[in-house]
């Protein structure tokens, strides 16, 4: 589970460090394979914590979470970003998965990480979550509510 909310973290650093918001449709680094490689991230972060947590209801919290908040979400942005780069976003998109990514596509590129662009784009209040989220569990199951048990 630690290493579900680690990879998680790590796939959402090194998008972080490729984003360039509001600037340029994104197609570099992580996003060569994947069109939302920061959702899985959280994905894999929530999935982390739901197996930390060993509770049955909470498995079936984050999946509901993620299907009915994070779909609509994603559907929301790309036609944004369909209105914003009408020449580039869908070949992109077509040529592209959403989800589960395409090992296939990475190949080198122009663009490179920038942990300038990270801090930009403020991850470390993913890794404040991920560190309050820890600390919250810890205490939870050791005096915990009947969920947790």
């Amino acid at each position: 589970s630690t290493i579900l909310i680690c990879g998680g973290e790590a796939i959402r650093i090194w998008s972080a460090g490729h984003l360039r918001k509001e600037e340029i449709l994104t197609t570099g680094g992580p996003y060569r394979a994947v069109r939302n490689p920061l959702y899985i991230g959280s994905f894999l972060i929530a999935i982390g914590f739901a197996a930390i947590a060993g509770s049955p209801w909470i498995w079936l919290m984050v999946l509901a979470y993620f299907i009915f908040c994070y779909i609509p979400v994603v559907r929301f942005e790309e036609n944004i970003l369909r209105e914003k780069f009408p020449n580039h976003f869908p070949r992109y998109a077509k040529e592209v998965p959403a989800f589960v990514p395409s090992l296939h596509l990475f190949r080198s590129n122009s663009t490179h990480f920038s942990w300038k662009q990270v801090m930009r784009n403020k991850e470390y209040n993913a890794v404040l979550g991920i560190l309050i989220g820890y600390a919250c569990l810890l205490f939870i199951r050791s005096n915990g509510p009947l969920l947790f048990r």
